[in-house]
């Protein structure tokens, strides 16, 4: 594997309005951003990828500023689009006195929704058809419309016949499906046009009512799919393709946050694939990536908390 990766998703700004847990104190809300996707495609930059994120953001200032972030991470922002008038989602995070986290969205009007039927929409895919890979997740299909995702359907098409490869997440959000019914009969239409698939097992499990982890990789390897990477947490991962399932355990850490956790081994195994390295390889380097990053509080830590990190010069 080598080449370049394009990224499609959604990310938000983040307003952490945290409490003192010692004191119960009010601290200070802060701003940031924050997307399963876009995770990834900081941490892939981060390894020295060619990665570009596909979104859609607004022309406000707010805009600018993620873009201009986003830039000095080295993700390519050449597939933003930008709509005019328009601001980008936006979630809250609440940190009661025991550290225990409350979200509340406001994104049912943000850009990023209507990615794949603004105007710009056909320019973007013929774009998109001369990455390498295409990743994507659960939540990308989870904000479209299903009118959006028939097109999006179509486009993975055209884009595997051209020798594009698809990497799916099922990173599984209930409340941004109708129902489960819904996000199963999606989930299963889009496994069935991906090449590489990196799952969580309770994901799995809670849309499809899997048994276990070698029912999951039995499913999924009966929609076609020949790469698959099973996440099961402090269990490691389980690493399948039609020959083999070879379990890769996670590497022992003190966990201080686990945001990020499943983004961040995405990313180690995927900048690993590219270099040429084979699935095991890869997924010990997956989780090599993640354990750095849960020991530290944050979906994106600094990049001088990563092991043999330099600063460029």
């Amino acid at each position: 594997m080598a080449g370049k990766i394009v990224v499609l998703g959604e990310c938000m700004l983040e307003v952490n309005r945290g409490t003192g847990i010692a004191s119960g104190n009010q601290l200070p809300a802060t701003l940031a951003y924050g997307g399963d996707t876009l995770n990834t495609s900081v941490y892939l930059a981060r390894y020295g990828v060619a990665v570009d994120y596909a979104t859609a953001l607004g022309d406000d200032p707010l805009s600018d500023w993620m873009i201009e972030q986003w830039q000095m991470e080295g993700v390519g922002c050449g597939l933003v689009a930008r709509m005019p008038g328009e601001v980008p989602g936006l979630y809250m995070i609440e940190v009661d006195e025991h550290g225990e986290r409350t979200f509340h969205y406001w994104r049912d009007s943000a850009p990023a929704r209507r990615l794949l039927d603004a105007p710009g929409a056909d320019a973007l895919l013929k774009a998109m058809l001369r990455s390498d890979y295409l990743y994507l997740s659960g939540i990308t299909l989870g904000i479209y419309a299903p009118t959006a995702r028939q097109r999006l359907y179509s486009f993975l098409e055209a884009y595997r016949s051209k020798g594009g490869r698809v990497i799916f997440d099922g990173n599984y959000r209930p409340r941004l499906w109708e129902s489960e019914g819904i996000a199963r009969t999606t989930y299963e239409q889009m496994y069935r046009l991906t090449d590489i698939a990196l799952p969580t097992i309770e994901d799995e499990q809670q849309v499809f009512g899997d048994a276990d982890a070698a029912s999951i990789i039995a499913r999924l390897q009966g929609y076609g799919v020949g790469e698959v990477v099973l996440k099961m947490g402090g269990d490691g991962c389980l690493v399948a393709d039609a020959d083999s399932r070879v379990l890769v355990p996670a590497e022992p850490v003190d966990v201080v946050d686990t945001t990020a956790a499943g983004d961040s081994f995405n990313a180690g195994y995927l900048a690993a694939r590219i270099a040429g390295d084979a699935p095991v390889q890869a997924a010990a380097e997956g989780h090599k990536m993640a354990a750095q990053v849960i020991q530290h509080r944050g979906a994106i830590i600094p990049p001088a908390k990563l092991p043999g990190w330099r600063p460029p010069v």
